[in-house]
């Protein structure tokens, strides 16, 4: 199983790229075991973790992630199983 967590800033209004970005990542993943969990935050995080793994934050990269690119930071991190 892949878990990603995605830390958001509850006071700045994050709620809703985070839920998009778990809804997106799970339609494309979660075939594959993949499980998000969403952690409330505050002073203006957006980090996205993979297996306890800093993969992006915004503070580092000055804008949210689009969720196309967290998903291929997903497949080339981990090795997903196969839809049977």
């Amino acid at each position: 199983m892949v878990s990603v967590r995605v830390v958001y800033c509850r006071p700045c209004g994050y709620l809703d790229r985070a839920i998009k970005l778990a809804r997106d990542v799970l339609s494309e993943l979660g075939y594959a075991g993949v499980m998000v969990t969403l952690v409330p935050g505050s002073n203006g995080v957006f980090d996205v973790y993979v297996d306890d793994k800093l993969v992006f934050s915004r503070h580092e990269e000055k804008r949210f992630p689009e969720s196309s690119e967290i998903i291929g930071i997903i497949k080339a991190t981990v090795t997903l199983a196969k839809p049977t």
